[in-house]
């Protein structure tokens, strides 16, 4: 792999291309929706010339395996000998391969989803299901070139393929339910740490972090330009606006000093701003650095020792495997880190509240969706009129119906704080009283929601 001016890495086969040119594929594949910025890497792509856009040896190995009809295979078959008879749709899709394959360890940002090419016809709903599966064979060898054993991704690739023969079995229904999500496994860029699944990511939210030199602590401060109620969260999440008490969150900076606004590492802008001199704070985290987006599977061991676990893991393995990547430690966005959550739970043996003080949580603009998805079961749920089963149910619906609103929240852990979690490396005391004070604001005066 080399550096080059379009992405951080490129593969040898990346070479600039002579006949086909962007124009005349869009022109040509008449794609319902491509992600932007890929005209650039494309104009450097050169195909393989290869017939066989999946190898028809790896193809029918995964027939066998999962015991797939010869109706279901005719059906795929189908679709693949479309897309390789089109010479120019093969063409992109082939550079769809090699981009998508790699997106994730380049911690390239650009985001795809289903994507539907009308120069297929009525073959067309098929085309998501086929450029994953295009991409398994290659995102194996790679995995391999690599030298990474086996038993790290044994079952990966294959963990959304199953379900989706399944249901062509059943309905003949191509299909991709959250591509973003399974492309990630299709192209064997995620993995499971202990309790864990980790994604590179590039970071890009709008804060920047600091650490003492004299005493280690770490202190975020929000980038200026959004305005902020009382409570610390953005204004007019959830349709709150706080018309009294709002405030402009600035940034000033020279040479010397930075002053901004810190964000209480419990979840919360402050509306006082700090100021932090460069010669005592340590620059440890801004826009653009690379860290491992954490993922939660559902199901048992949520709790602070397991977070550390698969942490631990995972810095020791993208170490040794992806030493390119300079890993400034974890990212995560989640209902989870609600801090309002630990408003209605019990501080000191709820996980979701011992997880959730081992991080720097910081508030985002998401508001109360995911939180009537995971734990209402309907991002529509009133909780006016929802029937709570659960004791997480009842206390959220209780704390909902008395003018509380939660929100998903984001967090990160720098790679020098894993080992100090379970001792709540960032959160203080004061931070915690603070939050609480500003938390309890419910707007009343002249907001509205």
């Amino acid at each position: 792999m080399v550096i080059t001016r379009w992405g951080r890495y490129e593969w040898e086969a990346f070479k600039p291309m002579a006949n086909l040119s962007f124009d005349t594929c869009l022109s040509h594949c008449r794609f319902d929706a491509l992600p932007e910025g890929l005209e650039y890497k494309y104009r450097a792509f050169l195909p393989s010339g290869q017939g066989e856009l999946v190898p028809r040896d790896f193809l029918n190995n995964l027939y066998k395996r999962y015991a797939v009809s010869s109706h279901v295979q005719q059906l795929i078959n189908e679709g693949l000998e479309a897309i390789e008879q089109d010479s120019v749709l093969h063409a992109f899709t082939e550079f769809l391969v090699a981009d998508i394959s790699t997106v994730r360890e380049r911690c390239d940002e650009t985001f795809y989803t289903n994507l539907s090419p009308a120069c297929l016809g009525k073959l067309a709903d098929r085309y998501s299901f086929l450029l994953l599966l295009a991409c398994l064979a290659p995102s194996l060898a790679r995995l391999q070139q690599r030298g990474i054993p086996e038993t790290w991704y044994r079952d990966i690739p294959y963990q959304f393929l199953k379900p989706q023969l399944e249901k062509l079995e059943q309905a003949q229904d191509f299909t991709v339910s959250d591509f973003p999500w399974m492309m990630n496994f299709y192209t064997g860029s995620i993995f499971l740490f202990d309790r864990f699944y980790c994604i590179p990511h590039r970071f890009g939210d709008a804060l920047t972090a600091y650490r003492s030199r004299e005493s280690g602590r770490v202190i975020a401060l929000r980038h200026g330009g959004d305005r902020f109620r009382r409570d610390g969260q953005l204004d007019g999440v959830n349709g709150i606006f706080d018309t009294v008490g709002a405030f402009d969150a600035g940034w000033e900076e020279d040479e010397v000093r930075v002053r901004a606004h810190r964000i209480n590492p419990a979840g919360c802008v402050e509306a006082q701003p700090t100021t932090l001199d460069k010669q005592l704070w340590e620059k440890v985290l801004g826009q653009g650095d690379i860290l491992l987006a954490l993922h939660i599977p559902s199901g048992p061991g949520y709790t602070p020792e397991r977070v550390k676990s698969s942490m631990t893991m995972a810095l020791d393995f993208y170490s040794a495997y992806y030493p390119e990547l300079s890993i400034r430690g974890f990212w995560s966005e989640s209902w989870l880190y609600d801090p309002r959550l630990s408003l209605i739970l019990d501080e000191a043996t709820s996980n979701i509240v011992q997880v959730q003080r081992q991080l720097y949580n910081y508030p985002i603009s998401a508001g109360d969706a995911m939180i009537h998805l995971e734990v209402f079961g309907d991002r529509k749920a009133d909780p006016l009129t929802f029937e709570p089963k659960t004791s997480l149910q009842r206390a959220a619906a209780s704390y909902m119906r008395d003018s509380g609103s939660f929100h998903t929240t984001s967090m990160f852990v720098l790679k020098e704080e894993v080992e100090r979690i379970g001792d709540m490396p960032y959160l203080q005391a004061e931070d915690i009283t603070r939050f609480k004070e500003v938390a309890s604001l419910t707007f009343r005066e002249g907001a509205s929601r």
